[in-house]
């Protein structure tokens, strides 16, 4: 038995693979187990099972004959969800908690780089699963990550106020100051996917000058981006000490890239480098900037069908289910502020059908 666990794949009983079963796989499991590598193994150990699961019952068009490292772009929400019955059945409880984290926590890595297959929907998937958990690193709730996310605006606090050099020299680091601080700016005002942030041109946002920006986003579909006063005096900034011809808005000035456009893991790099020197949660990310501004708008009282066409989702359903946990608390809490009594208020009340007497006074007034 000990030689099948360690060598065989659980389903199919085929020989181990010597790297990933998933594209992408590795980088999902360097964070989601960055601080601990039980959880690596374990989110391993879970996405292995789905892999062999779809291979070996030929779900989703997915065969033994593919070629691992498997790519997600046949998967389907219903699938999954097919696959989670499978797991009820067949598993135990804890372990299907966790396998399913490690699942839910792969998609939310692909769709933070944009890279979740369109026939996924993350807000069905939510719906139907009974702890209704946004798993993206670690196993932590919407509402624990809703509290991490509160420092989000102090990451573009940090790079305002990290100091500017006088002069660019040969590392570039007043340009590469101006870049990061114009960046964290755009993805807090336009709440946009990182790959539609660095695929924006110059071009797109009139240097520095527009107030909006159209693009063509998630699933081929066009919409605008808002680009705050705040946001476009940072760009208007750092492109005045460009002197490079290239196109793209944020560009690389590291000394051999040749003015490239900026990557995706750049953009992460530039909000990690502040979350680490502010001692920030570890799971803040670049795309955490999208679902705080979500939530602070939804709080302050934008329409639903609001935020949903500023964060570009398709479906309102989708807005919905993603931040209906946070929303939830908040107005649960509000009530409760207008609301709540407390026990010596309730006691006290001349409607309430109670009458205090001396004694029971002297020790409400003891707490």
């Amino acid at each position: 038995m000990a030689r099948h666990e360690a060598n065989l794949l659980p389903i199919s009983e085929r020989p181990l693979p010597e790297g990933p079963m998933w594209i992408d796989e590795e980088a999902f499991l360097r964070e989601a187990g960055a601080q601990s590598l039980k959880t690596e193994t374990t989110y391993r150990s879970g996405l292995r099972l789905f892999a062999d699961w779809l291979q070996h019952y030929r779900k989703a068009g997915y065969s033994r004959k593919d070629a691992w490292p498997l790519a997600p772009g046949q998967l389907t929400t219903d699938v999954v969800l097919e696959y989670r019955g499978w797991l009820l059945a067949n598993r135990a409880k804890s372990t299907v908690t966790t396998y399913m984290a490690a699942i839910v926590g792969y998609l939310n890595f692909l769709d933070g780089y944009d890279r979740l297959p369109d026939t996924m929907q993350l807000g069905k998937l939510q719906r139907q699963m009974a702890r209704r958990q946004i798993e993206r690193n670690q196993a932590e709730n919407v509402i624990d990550l809703d509290l991490a996310r509160q420092d989000v605006p102090r990451i573009v606090e940090y790079y305002d106020t990290l100091p500017l050099p006088g002069d660019n020299d040969r590392y570039n680091r007043r340009l590469t100051v101006l870049r990061d601080r114009a960046i964290v700016r755009m993805l807090y005002s336009t709440a946009a996917r990182i790959s539609e942030v660095v695929s924006l041109n110059r071009a797109n946002v009139g240097h520095g000058r527009a107030a909006y920006a159209t693009i063509v986003g998630k699933g081929n579909k066009g919409r605008t981006l808002h680009i705050r006063a705040y946001a476009r005096e940072a760009v208007v900034a750092y492109l005045a000490e460009r002197g490079d011809t290239n196109q793209a808005l944020f560009v690389s000035h590291s000394r051999n890239s040749g003015d490239a456009r900026l990557s995706i893991t750049s953009v992460h790099n530039v909000v990690k480098r502040a979350v680490n020197a502010l001692h920030l949660h570890e799971s803040l990310s670049a795309h955490d900037f999208r679902h705080y501004r979500a939530t602070q708008l939804l709080r302050a009282g934008m329409p639903l069908e609001v935020v949903q066409e500023f964060l570009g989702h398709a479906d309102v359903t989708t807005t919905r289910n993603i931040y209906a946990p946070v929303l939830g608390v908040q107005v649960v809490t509000e009530w409760l502020d207008n609301l709540d009594v407390t026990p010596r208020d309730a006691l006290n009340d001349p409607n309430s059908g109670y009458a205090v007497d001396e004694r029971v006074q002297n020790i409400l007034d003891t707490l």
